[in-house]
């Protein structure tokens, strides 16, 4: 047993004598927050937008009792400048609900939109499958007892980590990850002591294991740290403890919640850590040079996230694991359900990592040899 723990603990000890590692970790910390800013930002523009859209179908409303004003006030016109007056008090209302937070925003909202599923209904553009979305969205909530949060300041921990599951947060976290662990694949090769290491009994065949492991459990423990802080900072600010019952999407009649995308991305991104430190490893083998290994590593992931995730309609794309790095933003384009989504990158990813864990099985027992 101390034969396995001894190398992991010496790596250890050299790994957090590196003041770049913890500036690393740290960086995890300040790129967590940018995200929960971000997504706040992102939630308050589309209520602002919302509230926008709502003030152009005040004003056509408006022109239009101007317009029905000028005729002959018939008992026609007299009952279509009443259903004028009732549609503007039911925008009024949802509108003044998005702005102040006390006003009952669930009522007021299905009650607007319930107005614009009626026919002729001329002051507003909306598609009518939005206006199917946002009832089927608002029944649920009603089902469910959940108040809207669309007017709050604040994003519930699923809402948050769901929002921040996405390309640029993920690939910020594994370059930090790639960062923090290349000079445990690379630096003996490039200071020549493997050949001193691999001469020690028993070492050939567990060197490799105890840096892998150890990367590992840094990348799982940082990891760890991270969640645990944006789950307590935003559960404290929004006072809920989850709010995973919440919707994500509407599909059809069905909502998709944001429980089950939650875990279907945090299932795509440790199945995604896992083979980006099995390629590090062999990057680092084959190079031998720690900056080509990380250069060749970050190359891979930017192009499979960047360049593959933009063919959102191409199926060969999605076979590169890296494809899956849009995650919250890749189901959401590909109109998938989040564990289809998933099945894709979990696929790729196990392909991936059992290619690597085979070629570096077939590369020792041909050394055996």
């Amino acid at each position: 047993m101390r034969k396995a723990v001894a190398p992991m603990a010496w790596e250890f000890r050299q790994w957090r004598r590196q003041w770049l590692h913890w500036a690393l970790f740290v960086l995890g910390f300040a790129v967590l927050a940018g995200s929960y800013g971000v997504a706040v930002r992102q939630v308050q523009q589309a209520s602002t937008q919302e509230y926008n859209t709502l003030l152009d179908e005040s004003d056509r409303l408006v022109d239009a009792d101007k317009q029905l004003a000028k005729k002959d006030q018939t008992a026609a016109v007299k009952t279509q400048r009443q259903a004028v007056a009732r549609a503007q008090r039911v925008v009024t209302a949802y509108g003044r609900a998005l702005k102040n937070r006390q006003d009952p925003l669930l009522a007021r909202r299905l009650a607007y939109f319930r107005l614009l599923q009626k026919p002729g209904v001329p002051f507003s553009q909306r598609s009518p499958q939005a206006i199917h979305t946002a009832i089927v969205r608002d029944r649920y909530l009603t089902a469910q007892h959940l108040t809207p949060r669309e007017n709050a300041a604040t994003l519930t921990p699923a809402a948050f980590f769901v929002a921040s599951q996405n390309v640029v947060v993920f690939l910020a976290f594994l370059v930090i990850v790639i960062l923090q662990t290349a000079n445990l694949f690379g630096s003996d090769w490039e200071q020549g002591s493997i050949r001193l290491l691999l001469t020690l009994p028993g070492v050939r065949r567990q060197l490799r294991w105890h840096k892998l492991r150890l990367a590992a459990l840094i990348s799982g423990a940082e990891a760890a740290c991270w969640a645990l802080t944006g789950y307590a900072g935003s559960a404290v600010l929004s006072r809920t403890l989850w709010g995973g019952r919440y919707p994500w999407h509407v599909a059809g009649s069905r909502v998709v919640t944001l429980t089950p995308v939650f875990w279907s991305n945090a299932a795509t991104m440790v199945l995604l850590t896992a083979a980006v430190l099995l390629l590090l490893d062999w990057l680092s083998v084959l190079s031998r040079d720690r900056f080509t290994a990380v250069a060749a590593t970050v190359a891979i992931l930017v192009s499979g996230a960047l360049f593959f995730g933009a063919a959102a309609d191409q199926w060969l794309a999605a076979l590169n694991p890296f494809y899956q790095l849009g995650l919250t933003a890749h189901i959401a384009a590909r109109a998938l359900g989040p564990y289809t989504g998933t099945a894709l990158g979990v696929d790729a990813a196990l392909v991936m990592i059992l290619a690597l864990l085979g070629g570096r099985t077939a590369q020792r027992a041909a050394q055996h040899f």
